[in-house]
């Protein structure tokens, strides 16, 4: 029986050795493109500015600047650029903006199409004045309800803080005490009574 086992597993064992050399690999190997230039510069305001160029003419940069800082109407506007060479070998680029009016890309593998859209919703006008006031009131009514709960908060606790402790209230809960007599005692009363009982009948 040992020796079948050692024979089947010798006969699979050179069957997959066999097989090994016959697998094909379906990973591509891929050319390393070289990073020829690569730039980076973060502030702290949250500007910032990178870009890279490789070695197959691609090619991407990209700002971001802080407009508005320290207002309500504080934004990140970003603007950048982007190109390749596709499959067929040409030259793709695009150009776009992106920030509190959208995302515009123009570029010429982007439709016209788009780009007229996008730039269109970005050049909508802003909200009317009515709409803006309507804003800033709701925001004063909410901000007013946060103050006078906030104060109503503080109320409690100060209440909380100066009253003196009550005490907590007491019951008095009926309770049946229950005791284990040993055996031995509890058989003496019994033998007792049984001899009673004997006595009286003899």
């Amino acid at each position: 029986m040992f020796k079948v086992a050692i024979c089947l597993f010798a006969l699979a064992s050179g069957a997959l050795a066999a097989s090994i050399g016959q697998v094909s690999s379906t990973t591509e190997k891929r050319e390393i493109v070289p990073l020829l230039k690569f730039e980076t510069d973060k502030q702290p305001d949250g500007s910032f500015h990178f870009s890279y160029e490789g070695g197959d003419q691609s090619f991407r940069q990209e700002q971001g600047v802080i407009e508005n800082a320290g207002t309500e109407d504080e934004a990140l506007e970003v603007s950048g650029s982007y190109r390749y060479i596709d499959a067929d070998g040409n030259t793709v680029e695009v150009h776009y903006t992106a920030g509190k009016n959208g995302f515009v890309p123009v570029g010429t593998i982007i439709p016209s199409e788009i780009t007229a859209l996008a730039k269109a919703a970005a050049d909508l006008p802003k909200t009317n004045e009515e709409e803006e006031l309507r804003l800033k009131l709701r925001k004063g009514r909410s901000q007013e309800a946060e103050k006078e709960s906030a104060v109503e908060k503080e109320a409690v606790v100060a209440k909380a803080v100066k009253s003196e402790p009550v005490s907590a209230e007491s019951q008095v809960v009926p309770v049946k005490v229950i005791l284990d007599v040993a055996p031995e005692l509890e058989a003496k009363p019994a033998i007792e009574a049984e001899k009673k009982v004997e006595s009286k009948t003899a």
